[in-house]
């Protein structure tokens, strides 16, 4: 039984970018939840709250996440950033989730590529579906840049953040792969 001093202790950070307020939670092994701009500092927070289990628990500390809260609002300013040197913490995937995740996280900025090469890079060939399953949990959607996996002859398919299609436009827009409608 988990008492309160034995839960996972996570610190967090919400901040307000230019289309929206995101939510960041780690702790000393590395990013653990990143929650793309929603509406508002509540949403962000119920969002991270949905990702963590009951042994875990929450704890607000602004001044551990400046820098990448910083480079995250700098992104949604148009500003080319890339998110390369964060230590991320994906403890409890599998080692399928974390090759797929880990491949993911090389896809620079302003290139895109589809799940097929992503599952053939990853070395698994017939693996697109499931690639698109460990997608759609990508637990740090920027920092693993799944914005930029799309479908077969690179077509806008699939994002799961709240947004859904729209943002991951938006996000393909600032980097300068889609042009505005």
């Amino acid at each position: 039984m988990n008492t309160p001093s034995s839960k996972k202790i996570f610190y967090y950070s919400i901040a307000e970018t230019a289309i929206g307020w995101i939510g960041i939670a780690g702790n000393e092994k590395g990013l653990r939840r990143l929650v793309l701009p929603v509406p508002t500092r509540e949403n962000a927070l119920a969002e991270l709250n949905r990702y963590f289990q009951p042994c875990e628990k929450l704890a607000q500390v602004d001044s551990q996440f400046i820098s990448i809260v910083t480079k995250i609002k700098n992104y949604f300013d148009g500003k080319k950033i890339q998110f390369e040197t964060e230590i991320i913490n994906l403890e409890g995937y599998t080692s399928f989730q974390k090759n797929i995740l880990l491949k993911t996280r090389e896809i620079p900025y302003g290139i895109t590529q589809t799940y097929g090469w992503l599952a053939e890079q990853s070395g698994y060939p017939k693996a697109y579906r499931a690639v698109g399953g460990v997608m759609r949990f990508n637990p740090l959607p920027l920092i693993i840049p799944c914005h930029r996996v799309l479908g077969s002859q690179g077509k806008l398919t699939g994002f799961s953040a709240t947004g859904g299609l729209a943002l991951k436009r938006k996000m393909l827009e600032l980097e300068g792969v889609l042009t505005s409608k």
